[in-house]
């Protein structure tokens, strides 16, 4: 349900890269395993071509820019890039494969790699991984080449770009603006009976922000992305967000959808509501609005993940209101002690870069993926061009005033070829190359401290931090992934079915419980639990336990 969608969004975050046509060149170009895996100074350049069969990536050729000139030089790849237009994943995947129209390389989605797999278009990396894969295998632990081994025959057929990433921010949390944290005395860690006092309070006082009536908390609830309210009573009760079901300390899997949290939860916002704290339009309200509205700085309180409300909070910052800047909180229920607002940070199993069986050299094919793991080329990929994009004094990589400037206007990184590659073969976040510069330069201290504006330095201050994601307890790992990630394949047809009604189920009593009156909720909720149980909601957690069983039994494996 909603876990897989926004797996896919949380990518999205991170890749500008594109999708390519089909067809192998007949070039003679071939690498040498070195660490570039190349030496292109008497081949010729090989042609391969590469299609992203996502309808998320950034349309941007960056094989016309300076950093894929040198990345061309280095690998000795030529690269064809096209993008999906005018279709959707599936069927774009459905047409290539029935009419036998593959790239070279493909980078399937999540929900068309089984495709593909399942069509016998694709090569197993497993050889190629153990004779090839200098890089490949530097980077990627055996665990984390066991979290993409097909579970039917135990091959790797991609290499995934999930890996470890680094927060500026929290993950996730509850938020209030700035101006509310300094009035309400710089609060950490809250219950959330003094979440809710704080926002009352500052209501009280102000009832208004630019002449219009203040809100005192919304919930996004348009489409898929009513997870941020049917979600948050897992949170509060200090679980990770593992999509529909949370994992115990012995890794079983619970659902808790009719549960005394979610019922506690909706208690809440309902008292809130008749209150009249709660945002009367947010069961109406689409994703734009509700982005517009937290823009406005009218609004004080919500639960959300960073990244979705990102543009709204860069709207904010243009009008220079930094004061109704919303910043995430630890908020948990009464007498809960831990948090994972951070959630999980690790190597996933998305579906990354696959060659096809199209491919008339597989194995230049992956030398070039290798190469494009090696020092040489992360180095133009996340730094640019020595002497232009960074420098380099007395070994240390670093970025002159001017160049730090640059490397933050995406305008210039874009048209520069700088950090364009998110979907090749990479290391997790913090790595370090074999000269102990990091890869990324949004790893070192100098950019973390360079990247805070002088109202989030405030912040920090207040909080006594070095970064804003401190606000939390540090990301968990699990040894079986993310859950939010495992699919239900067609072959579980009762499962969907079951998902879909609960989905629908939950949709339409949470907009009748929170607006109702008081003396009627308790009746609502009981109706709600007795439809969901007639519905099997919880049908898919034996499934998602059979998978993590597997998972942790499989992904540990030397």
């Amino acid at each position: 349900m909603k876990g897989k969608k926004l797996n896919v969004l949380l990518l999205v975050i991170f890749m500008t890269v594109g999708i390519l046509l089909s067809g192998c060149s007949n070039s003679s170009r071939t690498s040498n395993n070195n660490t570039s895996n190349n030496n292109n100074n008497d081949k010729q350049m090989k042609t391969f071509t590469l299609f992203y069969d996502t309808s998320t990536a950034t349309p941007i050729d960056y094989t016309k820019t300076p950093v894929w000139k040198k990345l061309e030089e280095l690998t000795g790849v030529h690269l064809q890039v096209s993008y999906l237009v005018g279709t959707d994943e599936q069927s774009k995947a459905t047409l290539m494969i029935s009419g036998g129209d593959l790239p070279d390389l493909i980078q399937t989605s999540n929900t068309t790699f089984d495709l593909f797999k399942n069509a016998n278009d694709l090569v197993p990396l497993d050889d190629l991984i153990d004779k090839y894969g200098t890089n490949i295998k530097r980077w990627y632990s055996p665990q984390d080449l066991n979290k993409m081994r097909d579970p039917k025959d135990g091959h790797i057929y991609y290499l995934t770009p999930a890996r470890k990433t680094s927060y500026l921010y929290p993950y996730s949390g509850f938020y209030l603006p700035l101006e509310v944290l300094k009035e309400a005395g710089w609060p950490k860690k809250l219950t959330l009976d003094q979440y809710f006092n704080i926002i009352e309070d500052y209501v009280k006082k102000h009832p208004t922000y630019n002449g219009q009536p203040v809100i005192g908390f919304t919930a996004l609830t348009d489409n898929w992305k009513i997870f941020t309210l049917t979600g948050a009573p897992s949170y509060l009760a200090g679980n990770a967000n593992t999509g529909d079901v949370w994992v115990d300390d012995n890794n079983k899997a619970h659902p808790f959808a009719i549960s005394q949290w979610a019922h506690d939860y909706y208690k809440k916002l309902n008292e809130e509501w008749n209150k009249g704290i709660l945002d009367k339009q947010m069961f109406t309200r689409n994703y734009d609005s509700y982005l517009s509205l937290i823009a406005s700085g009218r609004v004080l309180g919500f639960y959300d993940q960073r990244w979705d409300i990102q543009n709204a909070i860069n709207s904010l910052e243009q009008q220079k209101l930094y004061d109704r800047v919303p910043f995430a909180l630890p908020v948990t229920f009464d007498g809960v002690s831990k948090e994972d607002y951070n959630s999980m940070n690790m190597t996933g199993n998305s579906a990354g870069i696959s060659i096809t069986k199209s491919c008339k050299d597989p194995v230049a094919a992956f030398k070039f993926l290798d190469a494009m793991a090696s020092d040489e080329a992360l180095k133009l990929e996340n730094w640019g061009i020595e002497g232009k994009d960074y420098t380099v004094k007395d070994g240390k990589m670093y970025m002159t005033p001017e160049q730090l400037a640059q490397y933050k206007d995406s305008s210039y990184t874009q048209k520069e070829g700088i950090g364009l590659y998110w979907y090749f073969p990479h290391p997790n976040a913090g790595e370090k190359f074999a000269d102990g510069n990091f890869v990324s330069p949004q790893d070192s201290p100098e950019y973390i401290a360079s990247s805070y504006k002088p109202y989030e330095q405030e912040v920090l201050k207040a909080y006594n931090l070095t970064n804003l994601s401190q606000m939390m307890a540090p990301p968990i790992e699990t040894p079986y992934g993310f859950v939010y990630d495992i699919s239900i394949p067609d072959s579980e047809q009762q499962i969907k079915i079951a998902n879909q009604k609960a989905s629908d189920l939950t949709r339409k009593y949470v907009a009748q419980m929170i607006p109702a009156k008081p003396d009627q909720f308790e009746s609502i909720w009981k109706q709600y639990v007795s439809e969901m149980q007639k519905a099997k909601y919880d049908l898919e957690v034996p499934y998602l336990q059979q998978q993590i069983d597997w998972r942790i039994q499989h992904w540990g494996a030397k």
